[in-house]
């Protein structure tokens, strides 16, 4: 594990306190603009802005999130991921709680069978661990990929599509362009540690502006004033109940968040690594776990269904901190903040337009990490097409929705969003594993085999297994010295005219082997021979060959059973 060079802070780097508190207030600007989703939810079952119930529930909702960002940094008792990634409502899970709702039960059902998301997302956490061969780098790119689009396409419609249909003004969208000019400027052209503020300046002065062009409504400020500073929120707002008709519907909600917090997940640890080659499953199960746990508390105290916030996370990589201190300061701030009724509502003043450059500006990181993890593996065709039909749907999964007659169907992909393209592409993933082998044997002829063989053999079976291509072009190399050196060093018995080569690959090392028939080669030293011995041991170019291999693979071994001999280089894939 390695710093990468754009992060200043690193996992367990402590904050400075000026530092610590310019971070909180982008990230708090935020998670905080997104209690919309809750004012919405209960906006449609009759409660309005400074309701004591909207304020009990927003509370609930950031005494949620903290809970789940302290489970998820301090990394207890096989609890938690060990890398900050907050929670936040979404409102893709109106259909399942409008339905809820709508039941005897009320209300309470509907905040009540939470719990059974959190559940779904306990046994996914266990089940997840042994799934290693299917969420591989290239399915964790896209959904990296996913999350930015999914991102992008929220900031879009937050800009264009207003409630009354009359599309974004011409003032609308010079407040965003505005935003999202002095985040760009600030990120690139700035050289002190000021940039790593660009968003929460970008906030302030598309805030400011948005200010001046009247697109803060007065009967806005009428709300802050209207409740008091500080609130003891009442928990739970309306109660607990349990209906089993309703158990899918939260079931589908948790598998939903499930494939969500993989996606966030990852691109966390691709944030902390710069050397990042395979996803860490043991964390997603962690941070699993963590996020089950506050689902099931979140059902009792009425806060709402919420996911991974890979948006927070690459807010936070765009600030250059990976630290998980920057934890403590938000769930910190978002205890306060439950506590404190004039900040609930305050944050829900930040101008649509405003939030919309925001979410632009994060999408576009996101969408290049997705990108540049899915293009560090060679894909063979199975690949390809996984995910490119996975990206299709993704991106275009409403229109699917829209041309369903299977309710059911229609109904979760609708719930899903861009995850739905993450499922597909692990499904057909697990299809097109069918037929497809990890290992691979071919003969070559000694007299007649060239560099170019031995490499379009590699590149091929690079491709089919999906590997790593820097991981490839260094094992090209060594197998290339590896295969002359045998065929030239008299070791092999004179009637045999080929060598046998076997590929193995799992996602954790690529394996090639020499078989033949003669004498194996001596075993790497610790050092290459100096220039006495390679001039006078006749045994000496064996040995530095046998020393550079040793060099470019991760691990060499040697073998004689009987008059067959082998050679085996192992890499890490």
């Amino acid at each position: 594990m390695r710093k990468p060079d754009n992060i200043v802070y690193w996992i367990n780097d402590r904050l400075p306190v000026p530092t610590a508190l310019g971070l909180v207030l982008q990230q708090m600007a935020f998670l905080g603009a997104l209690l919309v989703v809750p004012n919405l939810f209960l906006h449609e079952t009759g409660f309005h802005l400074a309701s004591s119930n909207f304020l009990d529930v927003a509370a609930a909702s950031l005494i949620a999130s903290a809970f789940s960002i302290l489970l998820q940094i301090l990394n207890r008792w096989g609890i938690g991921s060990g890398y900050y990634y907050p929670l936040q409502a979404t409102p893709t899970v109106f259909a399942v709680m409008f339905l809820a709702s709508s039941h005897p039960g009320g209300l309470p059902l509907a905040y009540g069978m939470v719990c059974i998301a959190g559940l779904t997302q306990l046994v996914f956490s266990v089940v997840i661990v042994r799934l290693r061969s299917i969420f591989t780098v290239e399915i964790a790119g896209l959904m990296v990929m996913l999350t930015g689009v999914s991102i992008g396409q929220i900031g879009l419609k937050l800009l264009f599509h207003s409630p009354d249909g009359s599309g974004a003004s011409n003032i609308e969208l010079s407040a965003a362009a505005f935003t999202l000019f002095v985040m760009v400027y600030c990120h690139i052209w700035l050289r002190s540690r000021l940039r790593l503020f660009a968003a929460l300046f970008g906030l302030l002065a598309g805030s400011v502006l948005a200010g001046v062009l009247g697109l803060i409504q007065p009967e806005s400020l009428s709300y802050i004033s209207a409740v008091p500073w500080l609130r003891m929120p009442t928990l739970p707002a309306f109660g607990w109940d349990f209906d089993a008709s309703m158990v899918l519907p939260y079931m589908l909600i948790g598998l939903t968040f499930s494939l969500i917090s993989v996606g966030t997940q990852t691109v966390a640890q691709r944030t902390a690594d710069v050397d990042w080659h395979r996803p860490d499953l043991r964390a997603y199960g962690r941070g699993l776990r963590a996020e089950g746990l506050t689902h099931i508390v979140a059902s009792f105290i009425n806060a709402m269904p919420q996911s991974a916030s890979g948006g927070a996370v690459g807010l936070a990589a765009s600030s250059g901190c990976a630290s998980r201190y920057l934890g403590y300061w938000v769930a910190g701030f978002l205890v306060v903040t439950a506590f404190c009724s004039k900040l609930i509502i305050l944050w829900l003043l930040v101008p649509g337009p405003v939030i919309s450059a925001l979410l632009l500006y994060l999408a576009a990181f996101l969408l290049m990490a997705g990108l540049k993890l899915v293009a560090s593996r060679m894909l063979d065709d199975r690949r390809s097409l996984a995910l490119g039909v996975g990206l299709i749907v993704g991106v275009s999964h409403r229109y699917i929705v829209a041309g369903l007659e299977y309710q059911p169907l229609a109904g979760f992909m609708d719930l899903a969003g861009v995850t739905n393209g993450t499922l597909v592409a692990l499904i057909l993933t697990m299809l097109f594993r069918l037929g497809a082998s990890r290992r691979t044997r071919q003969a070559f002829k000694l007299d007649a085999t060239t560099a170019d063989d031995l490499n379009r053999f590699m590149e091929n079976q690079g491709r089919l297994w999906g590997a790593r291509r820097d991981a490839v072009q260094r094992a090209e190399q060594a197998v290339w010295q590896a295969f002359d050196l045998l065929a030239h060093s008299g070791r092999i018995s004179p009637e045999q005219a080929e060598l046998e080569v076997t590929t193995r690959f799992d996602e954790y090392a690529l394996r090639v082997r020499f078989s033949y028939k003669g004498e194996a080669l001596p075993a790497p030293r610790d050092a290459a021979p100096g220039a006495d011995a390679m001039i006078n041991d006749p045994d000496a170019t064996a040995h530095m060959t046998a020393y550079l291999l040793s060099r470019l693979a991760r691990r060499v071994q040697v073998r004689q059973r009987g008059d067959i001999a082998g050679l085996q280089l192992d890499f890490d894939a």
